[in-house]
């Protein structure tokens, strides 16, 4: 299984995917903001970012940018998360080099699939 760095601020929506994701039996790492979420990824490389769009500190588009412009980490899978469902923000996102764009509310059940079609597809 993957290794996974959720970077969500919402704390019941991180903990929800953590746990969805570890009963999938990946591994799993949480960050509450941008600068966190980036420190912990130079830290410790995951195969995969679940990424909220809006953190306190930055965007998701931000955060997705800077990992795209870096050469020791461009190759990390990302996938988007947001409440934001337009076609525009979608559109925007995988622009900015996200592999993947998941709406809020979705299914946890669908997200790990999602994410698991990912990681056995392997970096962009």
């Amino acid at each position: 299984m993957g290794s996974i760095l959720v970077v969500e601020d919402e704390p019941d929506m991180r903990e929800l995917m953590a746990v969805k994701l570890r009963g999938a039996g990946h591994r799993v790492r949480t960050a509450q903001t941008g600068v966190d979420g980036l420190a912990s990824l130079r830290e410790d490389r995951p195969d995969l970012v679940l990424l909220d769009v809006q953190l306190p500190d930055t965007t998701g588009l931000a955060f997705c940018k800077t990992v795209r412009a870096d050469a020791e980490i461009r190759d990390i899978l990302i996938v988007m998360i947001s409440a934001s469902a337009s076609q525009e923000e979608v559109d925007a996102g995988l622009a900015a080099g996200a592999d993947d764009y998941v709406t809020k509310p979705f299914a946890p059940s669908a997200l790990v699939a999602r994410i698991q079609a990912l990681l056995d597809s392997g970096p962009a």
